[in-house]
């Protein structure tokens, strides 16, 4: 699959966020990954991945680099956006985590990407139509797993069997369980007039934890573990938040970015 814009242009990215894959009716299954570009060490969102749809030689995994053709997307207004060359990424060097996540948070904590609050996130979306960026949360409130109606189960079953009936003869369809829950995180962020946020975790690694769990009896506790690990009083835990298209003042977490704490502070 090719990218949209008509001029391309090679670029190293570390990638930091990929969700749980949604069915598309025009790209058949994408997943929203995002990086930080080694030049600017500014977020990029990379669209459309159809990353179970990539060959092995392509398929890359989070914290690693990968040098990729692109072009500024023409049907996305937000400045993030990009469209990519799927067939021309190169992997690159992945970044293990270390004692202490420092050369991750070198790139993805970059003052250029954190913000003070979700409000001031808000206030820059609005003022720069910013639609990515990392907020460190003062207090997690509550996690929830919320089960979807029954209208947006059957809903999405029909999307789904419609799209991979349609594949072309040279693409073979592969099964993707969609998830009959989605994940609520609830937190305060720093600010003294913040009165608390609620927004949905799209993280992969939540839905590839929902799908080995879901069998067993615990399988709720066993998410919330997951959770009270990453939010434990060990970790600097920061969320990676990016807004939708159509509604740009609603943010959801992409992703989470949790070091162990340090003596020094990790924002470069």
């Amino acid at each position: 699959m090719r990218a949209f814009g008509e001029t391309t242009e090679k670029k190293e990215i570390l990638i930091v966020v990929k969700t749980y894959p949604e069915i598309s009716k025009k790209y058949t299954e994408t997943v929203c990954t995002a990086g930080i570009e080694k030049e600017t060490k500014r977020f990029m969102r990379i669209y459309p991945v159809r990353y179970r749809y990539l060959s092995g030689k392509n398929r890359f995994r989070k914290y690693q680099w990968i040098t990729a053709r692109l072009s500024k997307s023409s049907g996305d207004a937000r400045p993030e956006s990009y469209n990519i060359v799927e067939d021309s990424i190169v992997l690159g060097e992945e970044i293990k985590p270390g004692k202490d996540w420092s050369e991750r948070a070198k790139w993805v904590l970059s003052s250029k990407n954190v913000f003070a609050s979700v409000a001031d996130l808000i206030d820059h979306q609005k003022a720069h139509k910013t639609s990515m960026g990392i907020v460190r949360p003062r207090k997690i409130k509550g996690f929830h797993i919320e089960r979807k109606t029954d209208v947006e189960i059957q809903e999405a079953n029909l999307k789904k069997s419609s799209v991979l009936s349609q594949l072309g003869l040279f693409e073979a369809p592969k099964d993707l369980e969609l998830l009959p829950v989605r994940f609520i995180l609830e937190f305060l962020c720093n600010d003294d007039e913040c009165q608390g946020h609620r927004m949905s975790v799209l993280d992969w690694e939540f839905g590839q934890l929902y799908r080995r769990v879901k069998d067993s009896n615990d399988w709720e506790a066993k998410i919330k573990d997951k959770v009270r690990k990453i939010f434990n009083e060990t970790n600097e835990a920061y969320l990676i938040l990016g807004n939708m298209a159509k509604r740009p003042h609603i943010f959801c977490i992409l992703g989470i970015f949790y070091p162990p704490k340090s003596r020094q502070p990790l924002l470069f």
